[in-house]
């Protein structure tokens, strides 16, 4: 049993219902865009027996994440009884709630989430944190979307991640923003980190490139029919040839009304069509050696990630991070994507 740390298991009260001191595995996967997800294993007894209820939360001594379970299995060898407990991370509640009514928003996109978080059915006991974090602007209008889904794409639009944190001493469940540092040596004010074969901290690696599903160019239909059809065009870069991969996005439910302009209603067509604008997948899943892990570098973070026998060189985005515990031993999996939201050409309107 791996007993390096505890974990502490809540209710959705806030009461402390128990404590978790021996287990013998644990799956923790971080996610910088979305709500990362937990598997943990441990003996079924009088003293587990209590922690087998849905919405409990599990809060690691180590870890600013909270998992909230959402499954549990129950295994009987005839031998020995295991419990799996397994989860999300807390950003996922929001995965119960959609947008009931029609938002048009034009502003930040962090205030653009608050407007959304402000207008869906409200949790009780969540308060929705203040930000200093500097983001894009943007023009959108949404009706009836999941809310965990958008604050996601709009996530991904900003590069600023969020998460749902417990104050334990006041009983509230905080949403709050927040962003990884960049740590290459395109800035003076990070101490730089690295990932590669010279500073030997990579165990195992995997690279993959992949441009099957990629567009660069998206043709966007509103409102309107025939000629009278409001289109515009979104783009990222300059490609032709080969390199143009095409889309059409059908935006005509994005109703105009009455208190739009053309100019704005044309934006947020704009802001639907580079929703579907998809990258190429260049990316990178290594192994690597913790020592520094949290000290160094952290989820959210941007590295060189070098691996000098494939002549691949990237500055990268720590995007995930999976610690597994097993029989006293542990492994941290790192996925790098793309860093930083690169800027669209949304000006020419059809």
């Amino acid at each position: 049993m791996f007993k390096d740390f505890l974990i502490y298991v809540y209710n959705r009260n806030l009461d402390l219902v128990g404590i978790i001191d021996a287990f013998s595995s644990l799956r923790w996967r971080r996610k910088y865009f979305e709500a990362g997800e937990f598997e943990l294993h441990l003996s079924l007894d009088n003293q587990t027996q209590k922690f087998l209820n849905d919405d409990y939360f599990l809060v690691r001594e180590d870890a600013v994440e909270v998992g909230i379970i959402e499954s549990i299995k129950i295994n009987d060898d005839g031998d020995k009884v295991d419990l799996t407990i397994i989860g999300r991370f807390l950003s996922s509640i929001l995965d119960r709630r959609i947008v009931k009514k029609k938002i048009s928003f034009n502003g930040k996109i962090l205030d653009g989430e608050r407007k959304i978080l402000n207008e869906m059915t409200p949790f009780k006991n969540l308060v929705i944190k203040d930000t200093d974090l500097n983001s894009d602007t943007i023009l959108f209008q949404c009706t009836y979307k999941n809310v965990y889904n958008y604050l996601n794409n709009l996530a991904k639009r900003s590069t600023i991640a969020h998460r749902i944190v417990l104050d334990i001493e006041n009983k509230k469940l905080v949403y709050e923003n927040y962003q990884g540092l960049d740590r290459t040596e395109s800035q003076k004010t990070n101490t730089r980190y690295e990932f590669s074969d010279d500073r030997s901290n990579i165990e195992n690696a995997e690279f993959t490139f992949d441009a099957k599903t990629e567009k660069n160019y998206a043709l966007v239909g509103g409102s309107g029919e025939g000629e009278n059809r409001i289109i515009v065009e979104v783009k990222k870069g300059d490609y032709d040839d080969f390199d143009l991969r095409e889309t059409f996005v059908d935006a005509s439910s994005e109703a105009m009304t009455e208190e739009t302009s053309l100019e704005d209603y044309k934006e947020m067509l704009k802001t639907k069509g580079s929703e579907n604008l998809i990258d190429k997948t260049e990316s990178m899943e290594v192994t690597v050696y913790a020592d520094d892990y949290k000290k160094g570098w952290d989820l959210g973070d941007i590295v060189n990630v070098k691996k000098e026998k494939w002549n691949v060189v990237m500055k990268q985005r720590v995007t995930e991070i999976e610690e597994t515990i097993e029989n006293g031993n542990q492994k941290i999996f790192v996925t790098f994507g793309t860093p930083l939201a690169e800027a669209l050409q949304e000006d020419n309107d059809i």
